[in-house]
């Protein structure tokens, strides 16, 4: 056998562990997060304000840029706005950045959610604060 050959089959072999090691790690939550979400429902306190059928789709991308969109079926305007996204998996947090929106109020706002998924449903939870409404979004992966 020569170098070259030992060289190349040493390379192969690190490069099939290096893969093999990625594939087995648990995915992180940026990863969890990035892809196309279709809106299943928007509670603010028990109430359904874009009502029982609310349409709409989240889209984040693996360079923390997220878009979302949310037709409503009730008596809330829809809404549209897009930023940027930071996760913090010890928290089970992210912070969108709302660099633009329809309503020019959340232009520039940060706003922290709580996540957790269960199967291929990502649940948003505003963090409790006395006087607030708790806002749940639940989105389905599509």
């Amino acid at each position: 056998m020569t170098f070259n050959s030992c060289a190349r089959t040493f390379l192969s072999f690190v490069s099939f562990m290096a893969i093999g090691s990625a594939l087995a790690q648990p995915a992180g939550l940026e990863s969890k997060l990035v892809g196309h979400w279709q809106l299943l429902s928007v509670d603010v306190s028990g109430n359904a304000p874009y009502g029982a059928k609310p349409q709409g789709s989240m889209f984040l991308d693996d360079a923390g840029r997220y878009s979302v969109i949310v037709i409503s079926d009730g008596g809330a305007r829809s809404l549209a706005y897009f930023g940027t996204y930071k996760a913090d998996a010890a928290a089970n947090t992210v912070i969108f950045h709302i660099a633009n929106a329809t309503q020019a109020a959340a232009i520039g706002r940060d706003e922290k959610r709580l996540v957790s998924f269960k199967g291929d449903e990502l649940v948003q939870q505003s963090l409790p604060a006395p006087g607030r409404p708790v806002l749940k979004v639940t989105w389905k992966r599509s």
